[in-house]
């Protein structure tokens, strides 16, 4: 299957020369004429190619936007006249790179390489969450928090005084735990727990 590339750009005759640009690299591209258009048909995949337009394009709104769908894809910015300042924003907000347009081959060529490397890497962390996460939607409310504790480093007595609860009883809610994300160790655990983010939690 072709590789896709999302390009926002509200000029139509940039957008189907990048378009055909795309084609003659074997990559198919979807076009949208403004960022309220990739609001409306949000991809799950792919590579996004976006102008720095602040007014039908804004690099912030476009990452805000990403981030509030929970979309995980790379991104590279583009525009005319790119200033200094500008790819640093650009950069700062998350994108992996920031062309000129008209591209020029051989630094489009290396983006796409560097872009496809870094969709492989998001795309296996984001099933490896998303195994992650699923694994730790059955547990139970208490085993949850044990191993969020267990997270933090504490043993089974300091996890029992901090729930309230007996070292033997947070010794089986751990072995519960340990069965259901079908982990080997505590540190087999801890690590599919990570993935998940729930380090991310507040353990109290």
């Amino acid at each position: 299957m072709a590789l896709r590339v999302h390009v926002i750009d509200p000029d139509s005759r940039r957008r189907a020369a990048i378009a055909r640009e795309f084609l003659g690299r074997s990559m198919h591209a979807e076009i949208y004429e403004d960022l309220a258009e990739f609001r409306d048909r949000i991809p799950k995949e792919g590579l996004v190619f976006a102008v720095d337009d602040p007014e039908r394009c804004e690099p912030a709104e476009l990452f805000e936007t990403m981030r509030s769908q929970q979309l995980i894809l790379p991104v590279a910015l583009y525009s005319p006249q790119p200033s200094p300042e500008k790819i640093v924003q650009a950069m700062l907000l998350g994108a992996l790179d920031y062309l000129q347009w008209p591209f020029d081959p051989a630094l489009l060529a290396s983006s796409m390489e560097r872009l496809e490397v870094q969709g492989t890497r998001l795309t296996e962390q984001e099933r490896r969450r998303s195994a992650a996460q699923a694994k730790l939607d059955e547990l139970t409310a208490r085993e949850r928090q044990v191993l969020l504790w267990m997270i933090h480093g504490n043993t089974n007595r300091e996890i029992g005084g901090k729930l309230g609860i007996s070292p033997r009883t947070v010794e089986i809610h751990r072995a519960n735990l340990m069965r259901k994300l079908n982990a080997g160790s505590a540190s087999d655990a801890v690590r599919l727990a990570l993935y998940a983010g729930l380090d991310l939690e507040s353990p109290d």
